[in-house]
């Protein structure tokens, strides 16, 4: 959490807990954000996915994710 102190963000933020669970994606997803040669057997992470990862898991812990359609066309009424 060291690059996250150094620009100001604290540990328990929203915005913390959200790059940590952007890490723990990326991670499952096989992701770095290494690039070249660094990478390895990983896939470098590009700005869209980056932006895009870490906008979703903001808005998970801030409570205000759309989850994405499964398929299953049940409407809210009926859940």
């Amino acid at each position: 959490m060291s690059e996250l102190s150094q620009i100001g963000i604290g540990d328990g933020t929203p915005e913390a807990v959200a790059y940590r669970l952007m890490l723990d994606v990326m991670r499952v997803e096989n992701r770095t954000m290494s690039s070249g040669a660094l990478a390895g057997a990983h896939t470098p992470a590009d700005r869209h996915y980056l932006l895009n990862t870490y906008h979703e898991c903001l808005m998970a812990v801030r409570g205000k994710r759309i989850a994405a359609s499964t398929g299953n066309n049940r409407s809210a009424a009926a859940a």
